[in-house]
């Protein structure tokens, strides 16, 4: 999901499950840092919401200077909208790629909106595509459906699709979702699934559903083409990590290793048909129990399939995972 802004505007397996099965940590002493800069950011915009520009100004201008990424995007807001100071893109621009280069996602989908746009900056696409690729991949909304949308009109419609679905997968992208909508409403009867389509891409799905509750690993990837594309990003990973068949199934076999139970289950499936390949987007629950711990992950799952002579069989796979809260 987006991070809030308060002005609105080595070999490969080894490192994927260090990735999976690691938790992220954080130094104790950073902790009252943090809440100390938090509450400078609600005091912040506490006097901007009181109308007092110039005050907020100057406390969103200390925090960004001390590398406070709110700070530097709301100072960023505040000269694009001409708040306190004289509007100026440029320097909007400026705070926005500090923000970017500190890590932040709003910033990278700033900094591609300004290069799109002209804001500050020379038109510049392919630097607006770079950017709105690094803030989509970190879950950016507002980046993947510009991303989706860009390559949807480029008539690269999968590759849209796949962008445009995350982001209305997240719930706060209703151009996303609206496109979704009116993309389904305008379906012609040739763009929809046949019976025998969707019965062999739901045949696949179950298929896959049945080994993992087997925990078996060479099942799950069964109905996966020789030559299929495979991108898999684990939990607490900005990037995405290309695997072929075999890496899978041998990923998939080391979670069932390391898992004293083990439970698998699909909640939802979405089918859309474009240019003679289907989509199906998924939702995935996996509970793994292991000494006593116990961990759960939702997968979002994104596949693009073929279906010949009433068999289906997967050309393409996303794979993205989400540690949950238990």
């Amino acid at each position: 999901m987006n991070s809030p802004t308060l002005l609105s505007r080595g070999p490969v397996l080894p490192v994927l499950l260090m990735m999976l099965y690691s938790t992220p940590l954080h130094a104790d002493d950073d902790q009252p840092r943090i809440a100390r800069e938090l509450v400078q950011v609600l005091e912040a915009y506490a006097v901007y919401k009181m109308g007092d520009f110039d005050q907020a100004y100057l406390r969103y201008k200390k925090l960004a200077e001390a590398g406070n990424r709110q700070g530097m995007l709301n100072l960023g807001n505040m000269h694009a909208a001409g708040l306190a100071v004289a509007k100026d893109q440029a320097q909007a621009l400026y705070w926005y790629q500090q923000a970017a280069n500190a890590g932040d996602a709003i910033g990278m989908y700033e900094v591609g909106r300004a290069h799109e746009l002209g804001l500050g900056t020379p038109l510049d696409a392919t630097q607006a595509a770079a950017w709105y690729l690094r803030a989509a991949e970190l879950d950016n909304s507002s980046a993947q459906w510009a991303i989706g949308h860009n390559l949807y009109q480029q008539g690269q419609h999968i590759a849209g699709l796949h962008w445009i679905r995350a982001a209305a997968r997240q719930g706060d992208s209703p151009s996303a979702s609206q496109f979704l909508s009116r993309l389904s409403d305008a379906e012609a009867p040739h763009n929809r699934l046949s019976a025998v389509e969707k019965s062999a891409v739901m045949r696949v799905l179950a298929d896959n559903d049945q080994a993992a509750n087997k925990q078996d690993a060479q099942a799950m990837v069964a109905a996966l083409s020789p030559q299929a594309l495979i991108f898999v990003r684990l939990s607490d990973s900005a990037h995405w990590q290309t695997l072929n068949k075999a890496q899978l199934a041998a990923l998939w076999q080391a979670t069932f290793n390391r898992s004293q139970t083990y439970e698998y289950q699909r909640d939802s499936s979405e089918l859309l048909r474009v240019e003679g390949q289907i989509l199906a987007f998924s939702i995935i629950r996996e509970r793994m129990q292991s000494d006593g711990a116990s961990q759960q992950v939702e997968i979002r799952e994104s596949a693009q399939l073929s279906v010949s002579n009433g068999l289906a069989q997967i050309d393409s796979l996303r794979i993205e995972i989400r540690r949950l809260g238990l």
